[in-house]
């Protein structure tokens, strides 16, 4: 009786282990679509707002806004999911970009995970050099010039582009033309993002990891 308690017993924390694994690896996806900032002085000038769908169920919002304050170009990504797979996660986050003269000067990434803070960091275009300032450590990124960011690409076709900086993860990503109006985006660990285009605005976008994915889709106005 013992040894078949005991068995019992490991089988149940195996199969805990394996559902945290995969909760965790599933979060992975939802924090790639979250992000957001306000500026009450800045004149938006495009702005597309989605709807976050998985199974056929909409589990979040997600909003783009380009505007103008003075000489720049202001991009904000607002986001909220309210998702539950085994455990429910409420994720919100802001991030804004900052463009002068064609080249990104600025970005900044907060984000909660169920009132648990996962990023809090901002990028920093000075002395030629991009600074990452997060709480009280600073390094300088061997970046060249930013002049694209994955933001741009919730508003309009990156034709041309090849490389985009993700702010997320603080990298530059392949950009890779699939066709027909379509862009692959390859982040990490099977991550990836595909853009769908028509007549130049996003009318779609698939956000896919090897175990979750879900579909934005533009909410008609």
């Amino acid at each position: 009786m013992k040894k078949l308690r005991s068995s019992s017993s490991g089988s149940k924390k195996w199969n805990l282990i394996k559902k945290l694994s995969l909760k965790l690896r599933i979060l992975g996806v939802l924090l790639f679509l979250t992000a957001s900032s306000y500026g009450n002085e800045t004149k938006p000038i495009q702005q597309i707002s989605y709807n976050v769908v998985r199974n056929q169920t909409v589990i979040g919002t997600l909003k783009v806004t380009c505007g103008m304050e003075n000489s720049a170009t202001i991009y904000y990504l607002e986001s909220n999911i309210d998702v539950r797979f085994i455990l429910r996660f409420v994720i919100k986050g802001k991030e804004t970009s900052v463009y002068k003269n064609g080249v990104m000067v600025y970005s900044s990434v907060f984000r909660k995970v169920n009132n648990t803070v996962k990023a809090n960091h901002n990028v920093v275009y000075e002395n030629q050099n991009y600074h990452e300032k997060s709480a009280n450590t600073t390094k300088v990124l061997d970046f060249e010039t930013i002049q694209d960011n994955l933001v741009k690409l919730y508003l309009n076709e990156p034709k041309g582009i090849k490389n985009v900086y993700c702010d997320n993860i603080r990298r530059i990503v392949r950009l890779e033309t699939l066709g027909n109006g379509k862009y692959k985006v390859d982040f990490s660990d099977g991550k990836y993002n595909i853009f769908h285009y028509k007549d130049g605005k996003c009318v779609k976008i698939e956000a896919n990891s090897t175990l979750f994915s879900v579909t934005l889709i533009p909410v008609l106005s």
